[in-house]
């Protein structure tokens, strides 16, 4: 009976991990998304920019 709640434990424990590393993992992924869309608007920004002046 002892084995079965210490296996128990362990999935449990496991999981949290896993949860934890994929919600991390999903977080930096939005963090870079975010910077590159912050680039890509700064370059267009840019660009309009020289087109007014000529």
């Amino acid at each position: 009976m002892e084995i079965i709640i210490w296996l128990i434990v362990i999935v449990v424990v496991v999981s949290l991990i896993m949860i934890i590393y994929s919600t991390n993992k999903n977080f930096k992924l939005k963090e870079q998304e975010l910077k590159l869309e912050q680039e890509r608007l700064a370059l267009e920004r840019k660009r309009l920019e020289s087109t007014e002046k000529e």
